[in-house]
């Protein structure tokens, strides 16, 4: 059995740590904390870097969509899916439309459309790029000003939105042509935040981005 004094430190006997052992100690604990900090930082990173997959048709292109961002089901829309940390009341957002195909060539024809489907449209810029297995896209850039207080606030103002769409014709399992829409959005204020995953988007369909 330990005896009742045993339980106590001689003081005496004890030795302070030297200012080089102090010193040596809290580098220790600084590197630690740096490394948890780096390591956490890489591991967003590496987050960030992480997608999902759309699979058409059996031959078609995959489609990659962010990992962490939230789907939300819309109205006639394959695929929505939205950045949980935008701040705006239009989060960022990738969508994916599968629709059959119109008339005309949809170079042409998507741009028509979507003046007659967004509020103040308004086309910045296009071009007629290839996908990563060499099939013709239509890349748009345009703006168009969204109400969010009809769907989500009712004291929300008009918002600015940047998007662009990226469009090619494919075919499903039954033969018939559609058209793929791609569109990436966000809030105009919010657009330089988001470029970043766009762009990794972008790429991993093999849009040259510029």
């Amino acid at each position: 059995m330990t005896h009742f004094n045993e339980i106590f430190v001689d003081v005496d006997a004890y030795q302070p740590p030297s200012k080089w052992e102090e010193r040596f100690n809290n580098l220790q604990v600084w590197l630690i904390v740096a490394l948890l900090l780096v390591g956490g930082w890489f591991f967003k990173d590496w987050m960030m870097n992480q997608f999902r997959f759309l699979a058409l048709a059996e031959g078609q292109p995959v489609i990659p969509y962010p990992l962490q961002w939230q789907q939300q089901p819309a109205e006639a829309v394959t695929l929505q899916v939205v950045d949980p940390a935008s701040k705006s009341p239009f989060h960022a957002r990738e969508t994916v439309i599968l629709k059959n195909a119109s008339k005309g060539d949809f170079t042409t024809v998507w741009p028509e459309q979507r003046t007659l489907q967004l509020r103040d449209y308004k086309e910045v810029e296009r071009r007629l790029v290839k996908l990563g297995d060499d099939r013709q896209a239509l890349w748009l850039l345009y703006t168009y000003v969204s109400d969010m207080g009809k769907s989500q606030a009712a004291n929300a103002s008009p918002g600015v939105i940047q998007a662009q769409d990226v469009v090619f014709e494919t075919t499903n399992e039954l033969g018939q042509k559609q058209w793929v829409v791609i569109t990436l959005a966000a809030d105009s204020n919010e657009w330089d935040q988001e470029w970043p995953t766009f762009r990794r988007i972008l790429e991993k369909l093999g849009v040259p981005v510029l």
